[in-house]
């Protein structure tokens, strides 16, 4: 009978240069340029479909916008459906996830949407951040060449045990969508509104209990993100509407004076 030893997979993992000594997956392409909508992942299969999709596609029309409450129940539609089991998908089957019904009409993935809400501020180091690295974008590293993944909440001071996820991405991202930005909004505490592609984010788990965490995974209720975001924008009022006036393009917004300062006591 044959064992499986961590230790030997990670030696072979290694000498196959597949990963740095560092243990992270090494870079397949110098740069973002140059990576494939497939990014590192092998042609004609389920990642390389994911990352495909997560680049996106050309999004036309009025967006559907969802709520919170929408976001949960398509988390309830893809369990009842796939049975839980939905870490991989065959085309075929990502072609299921796009007739969902909420409120008597049809959604799904690749459908253009948006939702509003707040950034996250919980836990205590919940803040907007690029990844660190990730097959959609060859795996390299650095803030550029990276998704911004955001937690929104459908309340101010909340969670992201109770949100979910919307992220940029750094292909023909505008140069004024910064970490640093999306940061003095968080502790603005305005409401924003992210539009993007509906997309299934079928590689993680749902993590939305706070005393049973799942290790590493994102905190969210619900797997599906807005992802890309093609629009973000930052209400400059109290409250917005969907038709208001107050709604500003993230790019156009200014900080308010010292915002990214620590507060003092």
């Amino acid at each position: 009978m044959k064992v499986f030893c961590p230790v030997l997979a990670g030696l072979f993992l290694l000498s196959s240069g597949l990963v740095s000594a560092s243990g992270k997956a090494k870079a397949c392409q110098p740069t973002l340029e140059q990576c494939p909508l497939t990014g590192c992942a092998k042609k004609n299969t389920p990642n390389a479909l994911t990352n495909i999709i997560k680049h996106g596609h050309k999004l036309s029309g009025e967006p559907r916008a969802l709520t919170f409450a929408d976001f949960a129940s398509l988390q309830q539609q893809l369990d009842d459906r796939f049975h839980g089991k939905y870490s991989t998908l065959t085309e075929p089957d990502r072609m299921r996830l796009r007739d969902f019904r909420i409120g008597g009409k049809k959604v799904g993935e690749g459908a253009f949407v948006e939702i509003t809400g707040f950034i996250a501020v919980k836990p205590g180091k919940s803040k907007p951040h690029a990844n660190t690295g990730e097959s959609v974008n060859c795996n390299l590293t650095g803030s550029s060449n990276n998704d911004f993944h955001i937690n929104l909440t459908p309340k101010p001071d909340d969670s992201e045990y109770n949100g979910i996820v919307v992220e940029m991405i750094p292909q023909d991202r505008n140069e004024k969508w910064t970490e640093k930005r999306l940061r003095a909004v968080q502790q603005a505490g305005l409401m924003v509104r992210a539009r993007g592609q509906l997309m299934l984010d079928n590689h993680h788990f749902v993590n939305k209990d706070p005393d049973k965490p799942k290790g590493t995974q994102p905190k969210r209720f619900s797997l599906f993100e807005v992802h890309p975001i093609v629009e973000f924008d930052v209400c400059t009022a109290k409250t917005c509407s969907a038709d208001s006036s107050s709604w500003q393009p993230l790019e156009e917004w200014t900080p308010p004076s010292g915002s990214g300062k620590k507060k003092t006591k």
